[in-house]
């Protein structure tokens, strides 16, 4: 495993999500199998009685669908963060635990709110608009990813659907982009960094000269030497016969 460890790769990188993946559906299977509802621990906007709400609320699911489509997404997204940004990893979960169920308690409608989606809309925008602000091509890359696997959360933000919490899915978006906005100077790990690209300034004329072109300039010309200046002085030429041009002119 050391060896993976310079792309991101260790140990502990699936172990957040794992284990929150691993309490939510503890908890799912305890309110099931044992016929006790746990819906009071929801979230009650407005309610001062409530407030452990926006600590309890993203633990509680309403069926087997809400949860399982929940766990997926959060376990993904969720390593996907430890990954690229492993030193600010804690501090982007925690906070988006529980700071949309604060909003949410504040805008939400009077009724009882359950379920990781203003959480999951946290970790979803934080990924997004970090790569958008950043302009690394490889975050861009997961920011593309986020619009291809959850495109359709636009819609969440909406209140289409009085069954669905958009209250709460719009405050994960607000918390997530604003927690791009703060950590957007915090790199990631080496291997998504950008490599550096050489400008023209940087690197000295000659060296951008084409290859063709350097190759027929010379820094100085050499004469063609004279055949005469060759000749071994104080020998001249003579024919077969013995007699030289010079006598036959």
């Amino acid at each position: 495993m050391s060896d993976w460890s310079k792309y991101g790769i260790h140990k502990g990188l699936f172990l957040w999500p794992g284990l929150w993946v691993l309490a939510a559906w503890l908890i799912f299977a305890f309110e099931h199998t044992s016929g006790n509802s746990l819906k009071m621990y929801g979230l009650t906007p407005g309610n001062l009685g409530n407030w452990y709400g926006p600590l309890t609320f993203p633990w509680l699911h309403g069926d087997i669908n809400h949860i399982t489509s929940n766990t997926i997404s959060l376990f993904f997204v969720g390593a996907l963060i430890r990954y690229s940004f492993p030193k600010e990893f804690d501090k982007v979960w925690v906070i988006s635990l529980l700071a949309p169920g604060i909003i949410l308690w504040f805008i939400g409608r009077p009724s009882v709110h359950i379920g990781a989606s203003a959480w999951l809309y946290a970790l979803v925008a934080f990924v997004f608009f970090s790569g958008v602000l950043r302009l690394h091509i490889r975050l861009l890359a997961q920011s593309m990813l986020m619009v291809f696997l959850y495109g359709s959360f636009v819609w969440g933000v909406l209140p289409h659907d009085p069954s669905i919490s958009y209250e709460g899915h719009l405050s994960g978006a607000a918390v997530g982009f604003i927690l791009s906005i703060w950590l957007r100077k915090v790199e990631p790990i080496e291997s998504l960094k950008d490599h550096k690209l050489i400008l023209e300034e940087d690197v000295p004329w000659d060296d951008w000269k084409h290859p063709y072109e350097r190759s027929l300039h010379f820094e100085e010309v050499i004469p063609t030497p004279d055949i005469q200046s060759i000749r071994p002085q104080g020998q001249q030429f003579r024919y077969e016969d013995g007699s030289s041009p010079d006598e036959l002119a």
